[in-house]
């Protein structure tokens, strides 16, 4: 069996982490969820607001390190909820610094 890691943003409402972990349930999957360094703060209007500024100006926030190295998988699962048509910022950021 392949060996698999299940990485995910999930926000508010969190329905890309339960998605995520019933996975990881059914699999037995290693799993980790990325987090940005800073996190969104303040009303739901101002996480709006702030989540579209930053895909629409491709903006990369700073996401924490997490423990597993995708070298050691032979499939990665990746989550991410859709903001403005397109993944979230935080996990753009995962992906552009995985090395293998």
């Amino acid at each position: 069996m392949k060996k698999l890691l299940i990485v995910y943003y999930s926000w508010l409402n969190e329905n890309t982490e339960k998605i995520a972990k019933k996975l990881q349930k059914a699999t037995g999957a290693d799993i980790a969820k990325i987090e940005t360094v800073k996190p969104y703060e303040g009303s739901y209007q101002n996480v709006v607001d702030q989540g579209k500024h930053e895909v629409d100006s491709g903006f990369h926030p700073e996401i924490k390190s997490l423990p597993y190295s995708v070298a050691n998988y032979d499939v990665i699962a990746i989550g991410t909820p859709a903001w403005w048509y397109t993944m979230v910022p935080a996990v753009l950021t995962y992906m552009i610094g995985v090395t293998i």
